[in-house]
């Protein structure tokens, strides 16, 4: 092992293939060799060239999802995570600064203060040693400050992917909203982020509506599959649909927004109930958006923009694994896999640039 093979964001709508060198790691670091990697909606609005300072770090390799075999590792990363060459393990897309900032010290490391040297996967510029920083490539760097997580024994990789990464984010955003028996959530946004949302929020007893277009048929039948009981198309005008979910849910206690456009924004706003909960998750691209503030004042209504999921991988873990147990695996979610060298055509898959309508795209870095 002495190079990686990375698939490289150099700017909008550029990307190229790298070889790196593989690093030796010091003592309380390690290098993973990288078996799965999610393609997430993130990344296809960089790719796009819609995050500006993303563009400012190129170039950068791509992939905060990942899940990977230990191939090297000092001593005192082995003793102190209990772990060792061999071990399957996943990664978290961010870790605490060294200088334990304020956000970082209350365990919010997302969102770091220290934006000039922020941490973290897929967006850490090549420039900094040893720039293996990302999913998009065969082999990934581990820090000694880096979140680690042991994959149970027997977990199927697709399964630990979706649990580290997908069911965890919806574990932190429905926890967010202190989602709990009785509730009723009206999730916006069929697609793998909303579908666990909505497993997790029916796992807590909540009662679950999934809110997405006409051709979103094979999506809502997995949802129906992990616990949303009712799904709504928007063919109709906001007032027309917000009429219909109103008639047949009644008050929503928690909307969930994981597309983040005009509609769905108005559509929030109109649905959400007397004290309830709005939970933005969404990249708002433009993010200049008309928000009815009046309204939400008028209904009391609470807006929360939870990140991704500090501090809840490891319980994404322990519940994917339960739900094993009972014969719900989340890694169905994912429904298309690809090689390193077939990034260009992963990200046009999960853009829906081809006739495919997928869930969960990701990259088998060694695969081919």
């Amino acid at each position: 092992m002495t190079t990686a093979l990375a698939t490289v964001y150099e700017g909008p709508g550029r990307l190229t293939s790298r070889e790196l060198p593989v690093p030796d790691p010091g003592n309380d670091e390690a290098v993973l060799e990288v078996l799965m990697s999610g393609v997430d909606g993130s990344e296809l609005h960089i790719v796009r060239g819609e995050l500006t300072a993303m563009n400012d770090k190129a170039p950068v390799i791509l992939g905060d999802e990942i899940v990977g075999r230990i191939v090297a590792c000092g001593s005192g990363f082995a003793a102190s995570r209990r772990l060792a060459v061999g071990d399957v393990v996943a990664v978290e897309a961010r870790w605490p600064c060294l200088t334990g900032c304020r956000t970082c010290r209350r365990g919010h490391y997302f969102m770091c203060l220290n934006r000039g040297t922020r941490p973290g996967y897929g967006i850490t510029p090549l420039s900094e040693e040893p720039g293996l920083w990302g999913g998009y490539c065969t082999h990934v760097f581990v820090p000694r400050t880096a979140k680690v997580h042991s994959i149970p024994p027997g977990m199927p990789l697709p399964t630990a992917l979706v649990a580290c990464s997908v069911l965890a984010n919806g574990i932190r955003w429905m926890s967010a909203a202190s989602v709990g028996p009785g509730m009723t959530v009206a999730v916006l946004g069929p697609g793998p982020q909303g579908i666990a949302s909505a497993l997790y929020a029916t796992e807590m007893g909540a009662r679950v509506a999934l809110v997405g277009l006409a051709e979103d048929s094979e999506r809502f039948a997995v949802g129906r599959r992990f616990g949303a009981v009712l799904h709504f198309t928007s063919d109709d005008d906001p007032d027309g649909l917000a009429r219909r979910i109103a008639e047949s849910v009644g008050p929503v206690d928690i909307v969930l927004d994981t597309v983040g456009i005009p509609s769905t924004r108005t559509l929030a706003a109109k649905i959400v109930a007397h004290l309830g909960r709005i939970v933005n998750v969404a990249v708002s691209v433009p993010p200049e958006q008309c928000v009815d503030w009046h309204r939400l004042l008028t209904r009391e209504v609470t807006v929360l923009n939870p990140l991704s999921h500090p501090g809840t991988t490891g319980q994404a873990l322990d519940l994917a694994g339960t739900l094993l147990a009972k014969g719900i695996d989340v890694g169905s979610f994912v429904t298309h896999a690809f090689g390193i060298d077939e990034v260009e055509q992963a990200l046009a898959v999960a853009a829906y640039q081809t006739s495919e309508r997928p869930m969960k795209v990701v990259l088998r870095p060694h695969d081919g």
